[in-house]
């Protein structure tokens, strides 16, 4: 186009137009004609970029459109004179046609009968009211004079001398209009009759870009039953289609582009290319037909990608994120509806707990949601979802998923994980949890176990420690068994720290979360004796004590269990050995009064009485309650309590209370409640009175002659 322009040798004008759909490339491809012209030989036009979107109204688009080419033939030759005087007739000739209603009469009736070229469509301009004359233009007019004969010899006289001024020029004059079809279609209208009523003058080459359906619907009856298409065929002379960009090469654009967002994440990419696949094709794809929807996606994925960036880690799924990206980016309201089926998208298929009318209820607010999207659009987003939550393919497609599936989905960062998901609408961390940084950094240490157990305890101070024992069980059968005696001995160490168990009814505590960790992590070493030996150096080296006695106590078989070897970390005959250096541990422990405080003490004395005798924890309690901090220490030791919640209630009920049986184990009531009843309560804290109160309730109870278990009868008094 460039070449063909440059060569353009006659003096007539010329119109070429460059159809092409919004983002099919028409301003890419004009920058690269202009640019063209400073390559090869022939003459440079010179070029007026006049963007018609920029200026407002029909006044302003013609009193622009002469003021844009004025100033440029101004420079147009070598002679300064010359290009003032063809400036300012140009400028005078722009005016008239900018002069208001007042002499639109005097234009219609004078204009044909003179014969002027134009004459209909310059009485168009006229008398659509293009722009009322500011008062400098007016004046400048006013030797019209009122008479018709003087203005029309003006307007002809002023053409025939521009026209021969053109002539003159040594180089065409190139009037590049884009954004066309952005305009309104009065405005558009207003444009075309502009070009039409200029496009007999010498040495000016148009060239126009816009959607050409947008433009001939704008154009439609515009002049009597003339068709948009027709009227528009009357002005363009050479027109071309933008022909369409190769999928391949298009796709290419956008795989490079992604790369290149993707590549400094390095190995924490987490980008699978089997899934990629499953999910581009049948569901991404469709959405990216032209450049310009591949430089609108790939801006707002590179701001995410940036947000999502934390450090050497990277928050979620690249997948995922490209996937709800083309969601958000081409179908928003189907984005937008997705957080509200959090529970059902994250959730996980049980045909034997999902009823039949939750599933349907639930599958009803999936196909909701898909059908948000355009009819053509439904099937991609469909495949999209699917491909993104498992569930929505259980639904609709009968499948099911195992929880087995969610350690996978946590590791990947997928959105389909309830942990994960609220990072991909929320945009940041919730607080109460950790950033996927913080498990990199417990991840990257697990071969050095006083870094690691200094990593959980400044969780620990962040109240994040239980969370993160939480995440981290999604990785335990993923950790090299390379680093098994120093990952197990730190979380035997911080076992102790561990903060008590999360509100809720079915809620592992952290305590269980630390030994499934342990548990299935040593399983992968298949050798039974391997195992044994790491356990018992890792029991040995900890300074923890609850986790060790906790895991050894999973290892004891009893009549009631599998005694099957597959279920158990180590051979039967190895327990007692493990028990052996847990007793040792529990009374350096006792000597040392290193659990006075214990969170878990009384858990701790009942494995001490059952592994060894009665005696010595009944010894060690009965020296502790001899002064009044042991024995409320004690006492909150025996304190607990249970959460019941009844219809309606929006909170659960917890209930405190204790057993005497308890207490009976390790000091005779009588003594205990000696001691008790000497206690002065100025002083005293609210969990301490609340284990006096409890204590107090369960005597009432046995006094009564009720069981001790009976404690859900007391009275609330």
């Amino acid at each position: 186009m460039a070449a063909a322009i440059k060569g353009w040798q006659e003096k007539d004008s010329l119109v070429i137009a460059l159809y092409g759909q919004w983002g099919s490339g028409k301003t890419s491809l004009k920058n690269m004609i202009l640019e063209s012209f400073n390559e090869g030989k022939g003459k440079r036009p010179l070029v007026v970029e006049f963007n018609p979107w920029h200026w407002s109204g029909r006044d302003q688009l013609l009193k622009a459109f002469f003021h844009e080419i004025g100033l440029t033939l101004g420079h147009a030759d070598t002679s300064t004179k010359k290009n003032k005087d063809r400036s300012q007739r140009w400028q005078r000739y722009g005016a008239y046609l900018s002069l208001g209603a007042s002499i639109t009469a005097s234009l219609k009736e004078i204009l044909p009968f003179w014969g002027i070229p134009g004459a209909s469509l310059l009485c168009g301009l006229a008398e659509q009211g293009l722009g009322k004359a500011s008062q400098t233009i007016q004046d400048g007019a006013k030797g019209l004079g009122g008479e018709k004969e003087r203005a029309v010899s003006s307007l002809y006289d002023l053409k025939r001398d521009l026209t021969e001024d053109l002539k003159s020029l040594k180089r065409p004059i190139l009037i590049v209009m884009d954004d066309i079809d952005r305009l309104t279609a009065d405005e558009i209208r207003v444009l075309f009759q502009i070009v039409k009523a200029n496009a007999d003058f010498p040495n000016l080459i148009y060239l126009l870009l816009f959607q050409r359906d947008v433009i001939e619907k704008s154009l439609d009856n515009y002049q009597g039953n003339i068709s948009g298409s027709d009227f528009l065929e009357k002005i363009v002379q050479v027109g071309f289609d933008i022909p369409l960009i190769e999928r391949q090469k298009l796709e290419r654009v956008l795989f490079t582009k992604i790369d290149e967002l993707l590549n400094p994440l390095g190995e924490n990419q987490r980008f699978d290319e089997r899934r990629w696949a499953n999910i581009f094709i049948p569901g991404i794809r469709p959405y990216f037909q032209s450049l310009r929807d591949v430089n609108r996606f790939i801006a707002t994925l590179s701001f995410h990608i940036t947000l999502f960036r934390n450090g050497d880690s990277f928050e979620v799924n690249p997948i995922d994120l490209i996937a709800l990206e083309v969601l958000r980016v081409f179908e928003s309201a189907v984005y937008q509806r997705i957080p509200e089926a959090k529970s059902i998208l994250t959730g996980i298929t049980d045909s034997s707990r999902d009823g039949k009318e939750q599933k349907e209820t639930d599958k009803a607010l999936i196909q909701s949601i898909i059908e948000q999207a355009s009819a053509d659009n439904q099937p991609h987003v469909k495949e999209i979802l699917k491909e993104l939550f498992p569930r929505v393919d259980g639904l609709l497609g009968e499948f099911s998923f195992g929880s087995g599936f969610g350690d996978n989905w946590y590791r990947d960062l997928r959105a389909c994980h309830e942990g994960v998901f609220h990072k991909y609408f929320q945009f940041s961390i919730p607080e109460g949890d950790i950033s996927q940084q913080d498990l990199d950094r417990i991840l990257k240490n697990v071969g050095n176990k006083d870094k690691l157990v200094s990593e959980f305890r400044a969780l620990n101070e962040r109240s994040l420690l239980g969370i993160a024992l939480n995440r981290l069980e999604s990785y335990k059968e993923n950790i090299d068994i390379k680093h098994a005696l120093p990952f197990v001995t730190a979380i035997f160490d911080i076992g102790d720290e561990l903060p008590e168990k999360p509100p809720g009814f079915y809620v592992f505590g952290y305590d269980t979360h630390a030994y499934r960790i342990i548990y299935f992590y040593l399983m992968q070493e298949k050798d039974v004796a391997k195992r044994a030996e790491i356990l018992r150096k890792a029991i040995k080296a900890s300074k923890g004590l609850y986790l060790p006695i906790y895991l050894v106590e999973g290892e004891i078989r009893k009549p009631d269990r599998d005694k099957s070897q597959e279920k158990f970390l180590v051979e039967e005959k190895e327990v007692e050995s493990l028990k052996a250096i847990c007793l040792k541990k529990i009374s350096a422990a006792a000597k040392s009064g290193l659990f006075r405080n214990h969170k878990k003490l009384l858990r701790i004395l009942y494995t001490w009485r059952a592994w060894q005798s009665p005696q010595d924890p009944q010894a060690w309690v009965k020296k502790l309650v001899q002064n009044r901090e042991g024995l409320l220490i004690f006492l909150k030791a025996v304190l607990q309590s249970s959460a019941s919640q009844g219809m309606g209630d929006y909170v659960a009920k917890i209930t405190w209370y204790i057993q005497l049986k308890t207490i009976e184990d390790f000091i005779p009531l009588a003594t205990f409640e000696q001691k008790i009843n000497k206690i002065a309560m100025e002083g005293i804290s609210p969990e301490e009175k609340r284990a006096i109160y409890a204590f107090h309730k369960a005597l009432k109870r046995r006094e009564a002659g009720k069981a001790d278990d009976d404690w859900r009868h007391d009275d609330e008094d």
